[in-house]
């Protein structure tokens, strides 16, 4: 028997194995990048300009915003008697007033999708929107991705973009805030296109959310 064939053989065989284990594992991660990075494409509606979202985790940013003594109570008095539904943005840093744990955007736009909300990037043309009306974001969806969260979270802490995050998973729910807000819920697959028509988003006077509940306020 050729001993020295088949131990070339072997030493051959564990290369191939052991290339084609880090080819995949470079690839996984290649594919895994790409998908949390901004487009290499246009997306309708998303100026090619715009900046990048950021991808800073809240808990290295240090804010603790808070609310003046009287306008935080006047707001107490206010949410006794608003519409509220048992929905809040959970442990995300979306406060206004750190103490209070409340977050409050006055008319702000607001996105409901009919069903998850699974990358940030889908989340780029409705950012712009806001940004360029210079107005808040409230998103909610079934589930929120992580990364949706948490770029929305630190763009709040950062003071770029106010912003809420709300997941409802009942869809009756979900059609109920629509309704209240005069939003159109948008699709995951036309959120993944890019359109996201202006006439969708809906809006209030004052949303108002804790980590378990909202309200919404008129106009005052």
């Amino acid at each position: 028997m050729d001993w020295v064939g088949i131990g070339i053989i072997v030493v051959v065989g564990i290369a191939v194995i052991a290339y084609g284990w880090l080819s995949d594992r470079t690839a996984n991660r290649r594919r895994a990048e790409e998908l949390n990075a901004p487009p290499d494409r246009p997306i309708p509606g998303l100026n090619t300009t715009a900046d990048a979202p950021m991808y800073v985790h809240p808990d290295e940013l240090d804010a603790k915003p808070s609310l003046p003594a009287d306008e935080l109570s006047t707001l107490r008095d206010r949410l006794s008697s608003a519409t509220s539904l048992p929905h809040g943005h959970g442990k995300g840093a979306f406060a206004s007033d750190h103490a209070s744990g409340l977050a409050v955007l006055t008319d702000p736009l607001i996105l409901i999708v009919d069903g998850d909300l699974s990358s940030t990037r889908e989340l780029l043309p409705v950012i712009a929107k806001a940004v360029a009306a210079s107005r808040p974001l409230v998103v909610v969806a079934e589930r929120i991705a992580a990364d949706v969260y948490h770029t929305l979270e630190v763009n709040t802490l950062a003071g770029k973009l106010a912003s809420d995050a709300v997941p409802i998973t009942d869809p009756g729910r979900r059609a109920h805030l629509a309704e209240l807000v005069d939003a159109t819920p948008i699709s995951p697959a036309n959120l993944k296109s890019g359109w996201v028509p202006d006439a969708s988003l809906g809006t209030c006077g004052t949303w108002v959310s804790s980590p378990t509940q909202l309200w919404l306020l008129h106009a005052s």
